[in-house]
């Protein structure tokens, strides 16, 4: 596989995964933070107060990081550390920002930050459900672009707003654990409101500063050939995909999801659709797997309209939290959303696998993760020789980190932790990479 001398390789990890150093320099309570708290809500009883320990370990993560030959880094700056309670700055969090930008421009890696990966402040009253939130996010956009923004040459609002509008208000399995259908499309319609709020706000302070935001769009095939499967395949990627690339090109969501909506339709008000759609200088696109959906089973699943099918591990390669294996999905991904939208230049934002294989003899040969990577930048390699815009590619994660409602129970990183002692080790698949890099390195344009 070969890939143009200016694509950009760089490595990802979210501020709530890695930083732990949650209780220090004037950082506040997060969501996060709470649903840790509540019993039962993850798998191992785990929270992100100490995590990777990047907050006091950041020189060591970034000569690492610089050592395997990443010259790009996308991280998400930590809204609890950085803003007050009373929406001023807190210059110590910033300041830690600050020394890792240092260490960063010391190693030659550039910058990508992300605002906001999810961890949002305890002490905002009502979250996403509460439009005054969207407001609040772009105070915080504002400050940072006064603070840090000569910085940071590249900025995306949000990380996966399916995750925190859906996972998190209509499923319930993340921060803040709400099931309430109509209220999870409300946050979804908030957090594209901030989205085009932080943008306005951003440049408003700054005008050089290239600017988008991170998606997760979904590849849904339909279960069988049934008429009802394909609308429930349907469905869901209109969910994933129209409700939150609709806005950023101005146009309305489709009737099904206006419908779903029901009476929090009033909370989406005249005007809003125009400050969504700000202009974009790029589009992060995550892609781990596909999914499969069938007509719904159960009354709350006809509530969304559909019911995802798990994958079956007897016929299907999965990796270890049970995702399929599906490397043309990447692809088919990015081919359907260009034939929907206008996208600005693509960035591959995250990819990876989770494997869980140990380290042996003072070497980690995490196959399954190497087998993902090459096979998915076999593809990515195709799509940029057929003249498809993307610029660059961000394996997910640097680090083994905190996994969400997994906890520590399942492994992203091409470096693995230790998490008793925070020995950093690289594995099979960051050498992989690192002689992939260096090959492209030297190649001459």
């Amino acid at each position: 596989m070969t890939f143009p001398a200016a694509f950009e390789w760089g490595c990802a990890t979210a501020a709530f995964q890695i930083e732990g150093g949650g209780r220090e320099g004037g950082k506040l309570p997060s969501i996060w933070d709470d649903f840790c708290a509540q019993p039962g809500r993850i798998k191992d009883a785990s929270n992100g107060l100490v995590a990777c320990d990047h907050y006091h370990r950041y020189p060591e993560d970034v000569a690492l990081m610089a050592s395997l030959g990443f010259r790009h880094y996308r991280f998400s700056i930590a809204w609890t550390r950085v803003v007050n309670a009373q929406g001023r700055a807190n210059q110590a969090g910033l300041d830690f920002y600050r020394r890792l930008l240092d260490q960063l421009q010391q190693h030659g890696i550039t910058p990508n930050a992300t605002l906001f990966h999810w961890d949002l402040p305890s002490h905002l009253e009502g979250g996403w459900l509460n439009r005054d939130t969207a407001h609040r996010f772009a105070d915080y956009a504002a400050l940072v672009a006064r603070e840090l923004g000569d910085r940071l040459p590249r900025v995306a609002t949000l990380n996966e707003p399916w995750c925190s509008a859906f996972l998190g208000h209509d499923i319930g399995v993340f921060a803040p654990g709400v099931q309430d259908r109509e209220a999870s499309l409300l946050a979804a319609h908030h957090l594209m409101l901030a989205h085009g709020l932080g943008v306005q706000a951003w440049r408003a302070v700054r005008s050089d500063t290239a600017l988008g935001i991170v998606l997760n769009p979904e590849l849904c095939d339909p279960f069988s050939s049934a008429p009802a499967d394909a609308a429930a395949a349907r469905l869901a990627e209109l969910e994933r995909n129209h409700v939150f690339l609709n806005p950023l090109f101005g146009r309305e969501w489709p009737a099904e999801m206006l419908a779903q909506i029901g009476a929090r339709a009033e909370g989406r008000h005249a005007g809003d659709l125009a400050i969504c759609a700000q202009p974009l200088d790029f589009i992060g696109l995550n892609y781990y797997t596909r999914s499969v959906a069938r007509a719904p089973v159960s009354q709350g699943d006809a509530v969304r309209g559909y019911t995802f099918v798990a994958p079956d591990g007897d016929q299907l390669p999965l990796t270890d939290i049970g995702w399929e294996i599906y490397p043309v999905g990447l692809r088919r991904v990015v081919e359907n959303l260009l034939k929907e939208w206008p996208l600005p230049p693509i960035w591959i934002t995250e990819n990876g696998a989770a494997d869980n294989t140990g380290v042996v003899d003072g070497g980690c040969h995490d196959e399954t993760r190497l087998r993902y990577l090459q096979t998915h930048l076999t593809q990515l390699a195709a799509m940029v020789d057929a003249g498809i815009d993307i610029r660059g590619y961000y394996v997910w994660s640097l680090l083994d980190n905190f996994e969400w409602a997994h906890g520590y129970t399942q492994r992203f990183g091409v470096v693995h932790v230790d998490y008793a002692t925070q020995a950093r080790t690289p594995k099979h698949s960051a050498r992989w990479l690192q002689a992939l890099m260096q090959r492209h390195a030297t190649t001459p344009a």
